[in-house]
């Protein structure tokens, strides 16, 4: 991972997808926050057993979701596995065991991935916030100014085609993160 001030992200290729980079960044981050105007639960399926090494995922999300993802939601409110009917039949199609699913259901269930729908006016927004874990710094020496995290901004939904499929249009934002977060 290169420490420039502006990288490209595109899907053009997958190494310059978007799944690519955020996979990178579970890998050395403890926490991501995640802005999408769109969501769909492919987009946690995608970076499957790196998602896992965050400590915390927090996702807002406009109202629109799919029906599948609304279900895996419904599921999780309730705290128990049951009708996943036409979302789990869709997936199976593309993933005949469902790995995966199971963890992000015990993550959402835990509270390690937290998700917050913003329902006042359309939510258009598309983030990807992280924060790097404290050892990964420490690999650098301190002249090196490396950033507490990065921003990817741009036009990517947190779905599985905006990861891997969708020709999409992000940049790396290394500074003023903070002021992204907030």
């Amino acid at each position: 991972m290169t420490h420039k001030d502006l990288y490209i992200v595109d899907n053009d290729s997958p190494e310059r997808s978007v799944k690519k980079y955020l996979n990178e960044w579970c890998v050395i981050s403890r926490q991501m926050d995640i802005a999408t105007g769109y969501f769909e639960i492919g987009g946690l399926l995608e970076l499957d057993g790196n998602w896992q090494n965050l400590e915390k995922i927090r996702i807002i999300l406009g109202s629109e979701v799919t029906k599948r993802t609304k279900e895996v939601i419904e599921e999780t409110k309730n705290y128990f596995l049951k009708g996943l009917d036409k979302s789990i039949e869709d997936e199976k199609d593309k993933n005949e065991f469902l790995l995966g699913l199971p963890a992000v259901l015990m993550a959402l269930k835990s509270r390690k991935i937290e998700c917050r729908v913003f329902d006042k006016n359309k939510f258009h927004a598309k983030a990807f916030i992280t924060y790097f874990r404290e050892d990964y710094h420490k690999q650098f020496p301190p002249s090196m100014n490396v950033p507490a995290g990065y921003a990817l901004v741009g036009s990517s939904n947190f779905t599985g085609a905006g990861l891997t499929r969708n020709i999409e249009l992000d940049v790396q934002v290394a500074s003023g993160v903070e002021i992204l977060q907030e």
